[in-house]
């Protein structure tokens, strides 16, 4: 069944977005939620000697992916230029490719000339 051009447009338009400054932001609220995750444990409270709680283990694996994590989204960061504000950054950065921009890339532009 063919698809309607509003679904298409939509479809392209995901295309048409900066993904690393999306991937950037994502990876940022995660960051983010990981932090608060990790505040709201107290390690006093956990009961070591359950072998049933598992939560320092759990604990354990946020804190070991941090850095990893933060050094994704510091590099996503350059990498996007990330300005901070995400509606713009994750707009379009690219002007779309035509024949024309093609031919203005290899200083070719008689064809725009007729």
């Amino acid at each position: 069944m063919a698809e309607s051009i509003e679904e298409l447009k939509a479809r392209l338009s995901f295309y048409e977005q900066n993904g690393p400054a999306k991937l950037y932001y994502s990876l940022n609220r995660k960051a983010i939620e990981m932090a608060d995750l990790l505040n709201r444990v107290n390690l006093n409270s956990i009961a070591l000697d359950d072998p049933k709680d598992k939560t320092f283990e759990r604990m354990k694996i946020v804190w070991n992916d941090a850095a990893s994590i933060t050094t994704a989204i510091k590099e996503l960061a350059i990498a996007s230029g990330i300005t901070g504000d995400e509606e713009k950054d994750v707009e379009v950065k690219r002007n779309r490719t035509t024949p024309e921009s093609i031919a203005n890339q290899i200083g070719d532009n008689k064809a725009q000339d007729v």
